[in-house]
C-alpha cells in the first residue's frame, strides 16, 4: 500500500513538472495569431472636424504576439489551427533586447506613425503643413552589431562615407550600398562633438541578407499642423497602422464621407509623403478582419498576394500611396 502511494506520487510530481515544462519554459519562439480590427472613430477626433457625419467604419488591423511555451509549440504542430504561426524570437526582438525595451521603442515607432499619418492625411486634404528635420537618431545599439561598443542612444547620424544624411532612409540606404563585411563611414554628432568612426558591415539576425551595422534608428521631426488631432490608441503599438490613421483622419477633415457606409479594414506602414510601406503579420491581419466583418482591406503592394490568398470573402485592394485608397472609395 505505501508502495503504491510513493509511487503515485511520484507519478503526479512528474506530471507536475512536465506540465511546468511545456506550460511555462519558453521555447524562444513567438506564437503569432489574429489580432484585434478595431474601428479608429473612437481613436481619432480632428479638430472642428466631420466625424460623426461617417456612415461606415476605417478600421485599424493587428497581430496578436506573445512568447511561445513548448506546449504552444506541440498544439500548434498538431491542431494547425489557421492563422497561427510560430517564429523564432529574433524576427520580433533583436538579439540581447529585453520585451521591456522592445515595447517601448514599438511604442516610439506608434508616436512616429500618428505623425506622419496626419502630415499625409493634411496633405492630401489639401492643407498647408510646416515640418522640419532634426537628425537621424540612434534608438538603440543591437548587441550582434559592429555599432556595439561604438555609436550610443541618442547619438545623432550626420554623415555616412561622406554623404550628408537627411534621413533614416538615407542612412539605411547608404549603408546597403555596402557588402556584408565592407568598411562603413559613420559621422555623429555626441555632446556637441563629431565623431568620426569606422566599422564594417554585417548581417544582422533581424535583417538576414542585408548591409547592416546594427542600430535602430529614427528621424526626429518637428511639424506644425493646421489642426489638432487627438489619438486614444491605450496599448498598440508598432507602425503598420499609419495608412489607416491616414484614411481616418482625411475622412474626418472633409464633409463627404468615404466610407460610403462600408467597414474598411487595412496595413500597411505610411512615410511623409503618404507611400504604403509593407508590413509582418498579414495573414493574421486579414483574419481578424474578416472576423470583424470587414468589407474591403487596404494591403501595400508587396502584401497582396497573400493577402488576397488568406482572404475568403472581403475585397482586398493593393495600394501603393494612401492616395490610390481615397481614390479607389470615391470611385467604387
Amino acid at each position: 500500500m505505501f508502495k503504491r502511494n510513493g509511487l503515485a506520487s511520484k507519478l503526479f510530481g512528474l506530471l507536475i513538472i512536465f506540465f511546468i515544462i511545456i506550460n511555462f519554459i519558453p521555447a524562444n519562439q513567438m506564437i503569432m495569431a489574429p489580432g484585434i480590427a478595431q474601428e479608429l472613430s473612437p481613436m481619432v477626433t480632428v479638430e472642428n472636424g466631420y466625424k460623426n457625419e461617417s456612415r461606415g467604419a476605417f478600421m485599424l488591423t493587428a497581430v496578436s504576439t506573445q512568447p511561445a511555451s513548448l506546449w504552444d509549440l506541440i498544439y500548434v504542430s498538431l491542431k494547425k489551427p489557421r492563422g497561427v504561426e510560430i517564429e523564432p524570437m529574433e524576427r520580433h526582438i533583436p538579439p540581447g533586447m529585453d520585451m521591456n525595451e522592445y515595447l517601448k521603442i514599438m511604442k516610439r515607432y506608434m508616436e512616429d506613425s500618428k505623425l506622419k499619418s496626419q502630415a499625409a492625411a493634411f496633405k492630401e486634404a489639401g492643407f498647408d503643413i510646416t515640418i522640419k528635420k532634426h537628425g537621424v537618431v540612434v534608438e538603440q545599439v543591437l548587441e550582434d552589431g559592429s555599432a556595439k561598443g561604438k555609436l550610443k542612444q541618442g547619438d545623432v547620424i550626420i554623415v555616412v562615407d561622406d554623404k550628408p544624411i537627411k534621413d533614416d532612409q538615407d542612412t539605411v540606404d547608404f549603408i546597403r550600398e555596402h557588402q556584408i563585411g565592407e568598411d562603413v563611414e559613420i559621422t555623429v554628432e555626441r555632446d556637441g562633438k563629431e565623431i568620426d568612426y569606422t566599422m564594417k558591415t554585417v548581417e544582422t539576425e533581424s535583417n538576414p541578407g542585408k548591409a547592416s551595422i546594427g542600430v535602430m534608428i529614427f528621424t526626429n521631426y518637428s511639424y506644425d499642423f493646421p489642426r489638432n488631432v487627438i489619438f486614444k490608441t491605450d496599448n498598440i503599438a508598432g507602425s503598420s497602422a499609419g495608412g489607416m490613421f491616414a484614411l481616418e483622419i482625411y475622412n474626418q477633415l472633409l464633409e463627404e464621407d468615404i466610407t460610403k457606409g462600408r467597414r474598411i479594414a487595412g496595413t500597411g506602414t505610411i512615410d511623409l509623403e503618404g507611400n504604403i510601406g509593407v508590413i509582418d503579420g498579414i495573414v493574421q491581419k486579414v483574419i481578424a478582419a474578416e472576423e470583424n466583418n470587414a468589407e474591403i482591406f487596404f494591403v501595400p503592394v508587396e502584401n497582396y498576394e497573400t493577402a488576397e490568398k488568406t482572404a475568403t470573402k472581403m475585397k482586398v485592394v493593393s495600394i501603393e500611396t494612401i492616395g490610390d485608397a481615397i481614390n479607389y472609395l470615391l470611385n467604387n
